[in-house]
């Protein structure tokens, strides 16, 4: 047996005496089966499916498959909108006993489809680069000008228009060279995408005959309801954001999006709450990379576990985030970082296991 192997084998067997039980989701599945390699893949699927006990984040496409991000957020905004002023403890509770599932690896149907599944996520990589790297380098906009004043702003004329996102794509292209994924393997052309989306709103905005207000709010599904004098920039892109998520959860829930905005309009969603500060916190490194939007996500299983271990950089992340914001560390709880298998008991030390 190689040795690194019986190492974590021997490390897991101690996790497991003190009645530790790891948790995985689709994220973690999705990291474990995009290695180059087919038989190192499948000797990981072959290890995780030899643990006595795991629990997993179950999907809404069955609870034996694992879910995503996805049905968390879809589980959090159903029982916000189910009790309309839930307590975020009893919120916590509620996703969790719905969400989580407990057994042995075999019970899992997804483990089960891996080299199916495989293609697709490889395939997805480059996507999730490319998207990370433009999430990290976009911040061209004053966020702290108030949205009203788009009604004072002069129109540009096309021509002026299509020169400013040719200005544009160029900066862009330049700030993912040197701070996007370092994989990244065409710049130009994902500044190109990026820039061709912003211009294709553009054009739209400026065809709709109303006054470049009530043009933005609509291209950006924003009711002019929620807009007052004071909004922000960036207060706008988080209703912008808040809405474009809860429209593919109204429909996948059944619901009426406008039946359900009041009540979330200024709901704290956990997982939001998490990925907004933590993205906040990345900003400040000097580049990024795909496997963070990974690390965003499974950061937001932190209040529905007990302990969540994370890498170094994450760990400093949700440092900054606990030291600014209250309402941050009473949700995320207890998390912790380790370099190896046989440093995790260790790391878990100051959580005190269940006694069996």
């Amino acid at each position: 047996m190689q040795e690194p192997k019986a190492r974590a084998i021997g490390s897991l067997e101690a996790f497991f005496e003190k009645n530790w039980i790891p948790v995985i989701c689709w994220h973690h599945f999705d990291e474990l089966i995009r290695y180059p390699e087919m038989q190192v893949v499948a000797n990981r699927i072959a290890f995780l499916k030899s643990l006595p006990q795991v629990a997993w984040i179950s999907s809404s496409m069955g609870s034996n498959d694992l879910g995503s991000i996805v049905d968390l957020f879809d589980a959090e905004v159903k029982e916000i909108v189910i009790a309309k002023d839930i307590e975020r403890g009893d919120l916590v509770s509620s996703v969790r006993e719905h969400l989580v599932r407990y057994g042995t690896p075999a019970q899992i149907t997804t483990l089960d489809d891996w080299e199916e599944l495989r293609p697709l996520l490889m395939a997805n990589r480059a996507r999730q680069q490319e998207v990370a790297s433009i999430v990290h380098v976009e911040n061209r906009s004053d966020d702290k000008v108030r949205i009203v004043s788009l009604n004072k702003a002069k129109p540009k004329d096309r021509a002026s228009r299509e020169r400013f996102i040719k200005r544009y794509a160029v900066d862009i292209e330049q700030d993912l060279k040197l701070r996007g994924d370092r994989r990244l393997r065409d710049s130009a052309g994902t500044a190109r995408k990026f820039t061709s989306s912003i211009a294709e709103n553009i054009e739209e905005m400026c065809a709709r005959n109303v006054s470049p207000l009530e043009a933005f709010a609509t291209q950006f599904d924003v009711p002019m309801s929620d807009i007052s004098n004071e909004t922000t920039l960036a207060e706008f892109k988080q209703i912008a954001r808040r809405r474009r998520l809860l429209r593919g959860t109204s429909s996948r829930l059944g619901l009426e999006l406008e039946a359900i905005w009041p009540t979330l309009r200024y709901a704290k969603i956990p997982s939001e709450i998490i990925q907004a500060q933590i993205r906040r916190a990345r900003k400040s490194v000097p580049r990024t990379s795909g496997s963070d939007l990974g690390d965003d996500y499974l950061t937001c299983l932190a209040p529905y576990v007990d302990a969540i271990v994370v890498d170094k950089r994450t760990h400093e992340f949700l440092n900054q985030c606990t030291r600014r914001d209250p309402v941050f560390s009473g949700m995320v709880g207890f998390f912790t970082r380790a370099a190896t298998y046989e440093s995790l008991p260790q790391a878990l030390a100051p959580l005190a296991p269940i006694e069996g």
